[in-house]
């Protein structure tokens, strides 16, 4: 009796567990086998202004719509694949400035939904516009061949900024565009119109499948003086002078290096006339020229240097004079004679008639204030 009992427990149980197999393999059946269609093989994203570009690629053939969801899929836009291959581009237009979250589901002809493939993108508007920055222009110069040069202060390449646009008229009355790249620190433009002055803008691309192009305003080149453009420092040699105090801090050097808080100090003991003579480099027509009052080692109370020459006189030449009479008159033309007022700051003077020379002379015969010594801060150079 013991052992019919038994039995009849286990085939009780063996006819249970058959029974719940047999469920489970008739749903399995019945519902059949889960079939997803083929993920995108990769997608990219390229910002635009309000908009959104993809661009999808597929190499199977068994796809026949991708959707694409966003706004946690409360949005959606179909794109058509129609079962073949290749790469294909959906823009979604009038999106809102933010970034979003995009879910692609590819469907095959039967209605099999692949897995969701995720994807970030970006739509662009005012607030990125507002972030932008245009490239600084340090100046715009001449050089020694009479051409513009504009000067560049660095800009950061992490940001999406690519380079800068120029837009000029030329001496043909054409308007010229150029690109200028981003590591380019000065630009040269040799047919600018007479009279007019470039304008220039930062070009911005937020990313390689950028689809629109940002820009900041258009900001024109300055000028301190309309017309008169400073001529290169750099470019620009001191020939001769009449003395220096020392090679140090006197040095007359100073006088044309670019550093407005040094200073050329005469020799102690060695009286007017003071002079100095520039090689430009090049055939220019000189037009201004500046002095600026020296700030260095001034006396407490004290707000410049009133060491100055009273008057002075310009000249120049086209020829190299000759090394040992620089000061003279002979061969230099006579560019205009010139008062120095005693007071602060830069002050310069207009060459009525300027004419193309490349050795400038300024000479000073006498000075103010009941001293035999000069004391300069800085010369500028303009031309036309």
């Amino acid at each position: 009796m013991e052992i019919i009992y038994i039995s009849a427990i286990t085939v009780c149980l063996l006819f249970v567990s058959c029974s719940d197999m047999n469920e489970l393999s008739d749903r399995f059946l019945k519902e059949g086998e889960t079939t997803y269609a083929a993920l995108p093989d990769s997608v990219a994203v390229g910002a635009g202004r309000e908009r959104v570009q993809f661009q999808i690629f597929i190499t199977t053939n068994r796809v026949k719509t991708t959707r694409i969801y966003w706004n946690n899929r409360a949005d959606s836009i179909d794109l058509e694949i129609g079962n073949q291959g290749g790469v294909f581009y959906k823009t979604i237009e009038n999106l809102p400035e933010q970034s979003y979250l995009f879910d692609l589901v590819n469907i095959d002809q039967y209605g099999n939904r692949s897995l969701p493939y995720e994807v970030s993108g970006r739509s662009l508007g005012e607030k990125y516009e507002s972030t932008m920055i245009n490239r600084r222009l340090v100046s715009l110069s001449a050089n020694n061949a009479g051409n513009k040069v504009l000067v560049w202060g660095g800009m950061d390449e992490s940001l999406d900024a690519k380079y800068t646009e120029i837009s000029y008229t030329n001496t043909e009355d054409e308007n010229i565009l150029i690109e200028v790249p981003l590591s380019e620190s000065n630009t040269l433009i040799t047919d600018l119109k007479p009279g007019s002055l470039p304008r220039y803008r930062t070009i911005y691309i937020p990313d390689e499948m950028a689809i629109d192009v940002f820009y900041t305003d258009f900001a024109e080149g300055s000028l301190t003086y309309e017309g008169d453009y400073p001529l290169l420092k750099s470019e620009i040699s001191i020939m001769g002078y009449s003395n220096q105090h020392d090679s140090g801090d006197n040095a007359a050097r100073h006088a044309l290096d670019g550093n407005y808080t040094n200073r050329w100090h005469t020799r102690v003991g060695e009286n007017f006339p003071h002079w100095m003579v520039f090689d430009i480099g090049g055939e220019v027509p000189v037009s201004r020229f500046s002095i600026w009052p020296s700030v260095f080692g001034l006396n407490p109370g004290q707000l410049y240097d009133n060491r100055l020459p009273s008057e002075f006189s310009l000249w120049g030449r086209i020829d190299a004079p000759p090394s040992d009479n620089l000061s003279g008159e002979e061969g230099w033309t006579h560019l205009g004679n010139y008062s120095f007022e005693d007071k602060g700051g830069e002050q310069t003077f207009i060459i009525d008639n300027p004419i193309p020379v490349r050795y400038f002379k300024m000479y000073a015969p006498s000075g103010g204030n009941g001293t035999n010594l000069m004391v300069i801060g800085e010369f500028d150079i303009y031309s036309r």
